[in-house]
């Protein structure tokens, strides 16, 4: 349980195809960083990685950001967006608090965000759709870096089209960040649609 994006994909992405979705989440990244949003590798140490065959990212174990134990299990409220942090809770859930604006515990990492060109497809997912498309998420309980998650599957989705589903544990208004962002560096974004669950 818990705040979780979802998509569907092919199970290889051609080079040329891969390497125009990294080049721009690269940008992205870079930009995020400079909104004091830190990012880090998929353990939530280290760098992010950009490579021909991977992107791979999390938010920063280490982010310095005040601890707050009363962030648990969080979910967006329905107009939150945007990053601050130390903003604390606006609320309860039946689960755990609800969040106004992306923040964190005290660790912005959360669950690793890894896109490969090539899926290492398992077999109970192969047994299913022996041809694909393929199932991924990542829950990132709407830490700071879910901000680049968004933005990454609106890439990722605006290069492979309708071979991507992208779907939501959020509504429109939590991805307005993201497409936002994409806009203004890529002049693409505002165009992105959440697809409807399978």
């Amino acid at each position: 349980m818990g705040y979780t994006h979802y998509w569907y994909r092919p199970e290889e992405i051609k080079p040329d195809t891969f390497r125009a979705i990294v080049a721009d989440t690269e940008k992205v990244l870079a930009e995020i960083e400079g909104y004091q949003v830190p990012m880090a590798g998929p353990t939530g140490t280290g760098r992010p990685e950009l490579t021909e065959d991977v992107i791979a990212f999390n938010g920063s174990d280490d982010c310095g950001h005040p601890q707050d134990s009363s962030i648990v299990i969080p979910w967006p409220t329905a107009n939150a967006g945007g990053v601050q942090a130390g903003a604390g809770p606006a609320g309860s859930w039946f689960a755990g608090a609800t969040l106004q604006t992306r923040t964190c515990d005290g660790s912005c990492s959360y669950e690793s965000f890894i896109f490969e060109r090539v899926l290492d497809v398992p077999d109970y997912q192969r047994e299913k759709t022996p041809d694909g498309p393929f199932f991924n998420f990542c829950k990132t309980a709407f830490r700071p870096y879910d901000l680049a998650v968004t933005a990454a599957l609106i890439i990722a989705k605006h290069h492979l089209k309708g071979a991507m589903t992208v779907t939501s544990d959020g509504e429109a208004p939590h991805w307005f960040d993201g497409a936002m962002l994409c806009q203004s560096l890529l002049g693409y974004g505002l165009d992105f649609k959440l697809d409807e669950s399978p």
